[in-house]
């Protein structure tokens, strides 16, 4: 039979602390079973701290002050949380869902300490090092190599009342960014895009995706007179694209400036860029300056912090993608809220938890519905081309 020591000297501070950690208040919604995960995480770091500090300077277990700092966490937590959904109409947590926080949180670091024994430590670091393997091998077989296609396929099967005209070149139609551009301009004009009113540049995430929401409101609000052109440059998620291919998104969008203006150099473009995608409008500005090639309108969505904003933007005050950077664990975010989405509130900025709070925000921040965290709607594409259409003719947010 396991014996059910008790926890050691410093452990249940440090986890506490740990847990009050991960329940400070952070500025996206957050689902029960991701924070009892962030709780878990943070309140074993913590646990492990507690520990080595005790070992150094013996003191009491600790258990009371351990329960008041965790409980006062926890129901803070809860508090907030429903303040911040209220604010972006979404359900509150439930009765059901803080009984599962607090029964969980507050047991697990009893179980954890009466199942340790010798043969599960074993048992753990077996899967352990299964998990890691598989986390190593994941990345190069998870993504089917028909992948970088079909975002040229779904950016074609876009659902509008109106739809223009879409011209996309992937990855797959040519290695060269200059190729590239020239396939997607080459393919614009077959279509006739070059006779519509607003003629668009969208450039893509870096997976090579254009948001339909916003293809939706360019189109909606033009009734279809529109041509959007994209041209794909890498095929990875933003945050790996920005980390180590960020300048593939300015060299291809400056490509695709490149080549409107060779074959078109009269028509004033308009240009739209979300997330990296962001980076590509401030290098068609500053290519096109280069030109004197007539840019109409840009706008920068839900940019990157790090990436200068050059012109008109939107930001959902709960999009962690315009603030997280390692500045954040010294100082506030410097960048405020600037699009038609929910007003959230932005929560207390306080040393190393503003960091550590808006890095988890960033693992669900695509996961909400539009104008809140990642997530933008159709005011996207009818603020770019509203210069051209009356106001009672832009698309409400779906």
């Amino acid at each position: 039979m396991i014996a059910a020591p008790r926890l050691r000297a410093g452990v249940p501070t440090g986890y506490a602390v740990g847990v009050a950690c991960a329940a400070f208040p952070n500025q996206l919604p957050r689902a029960v079973v991701v924070q009892v995960v962030a709780c878990l995480v943070f309140g074993a770091a913590g646990a492990v701290v507690g520990w080595a500090v005790a070992r150094r300077r013996p003191a009491p277990a600790g258990y009371r002050v351990a329960g008041y700092l965790g409980s006062s966490a926890v129901v803070g937590w809860l508090l907030w949380q429903n303040h911040l959904r209220a604010a972006a109409e979404v359900g509150p947590v439930g009765p059901l869902g803080f009984a599962m926080l607090s029964g969980v949180v507050g047991a697990a670091p009893f179980v954890v300490v009466t199942l340790w024994s010798v043969r599960l430590r074993a048992a753990v670091a077996a899967v352990a090092a299964i998990a890691a393997a598989a986390g190593i091998a994941w990345p190069a077989t998870a993504r089917p190599p028909e992948e970088s296609a079909s975002y040229a396929h779904r950016f074609e099967d876009i659902d509008s009342r109106t739809p223009g005209v879409r011209a996309y070149a992937s990855l797959s139609d040519d290695a060269s960014p200059t190729r590239r551009a020239a396939i997607a301009v080459d393919r614009l004009i077959a279509a006739g895009g070059l006779a519509r009113r607003a003629v668009v540049i969208a450039v893509p995430t870096g997976s090579g995706w254009v948001d339909p929401h916003f293809v939706r409101g360019v189109e909606e609000a033009m009734r279809g007179d529109s041509a959007i052109v994209s041209v794909q440059y890498t095929e990875m998620p933003s945050w790996q694209s920005f980390v180590l291919h960020r300048d593939a998104a300015a060299a291809t969008t400056a490509a695709l400036i490149d080549e409107l203006h060779r074959r078109a150099p009269s028509i004033a473009l308009r240009v739209y860029g979300q997330s990296l995608g962001a980076v590509g409008v401030v290098a068609a500005q500053r290519r096109a300056a280069e030109l004197h090639a007539p840019i109409a309108a840009t706008l920068q969505v839900g940019t990157p912090a790090g990436v200068a904003i050059a012109g008109p933007a939107q930001l959902n005050a709960s999009d962690p993608v315009g603030i997280w950077s390692p500045r954040l664990l010294v100082a506030p975010p410097g960048r405020a809220a600037t699009a038609p989405g929910r007003a959230t509130p932005r929560p207390p900025w306080v040393p190393l938890l503003g960091f550590v709070q808006a890095t988890v925000d960033l693992l669900g921040a695509t996961a909400p519905p539009p104008g809140l965290g990642h997530r933008y709607d159709e005011r996207q594409g009818s603020e770019l081309v509203s210069g051209l259409v009356r106001p009672a003719t832009l698309p409400a947010s779906s």
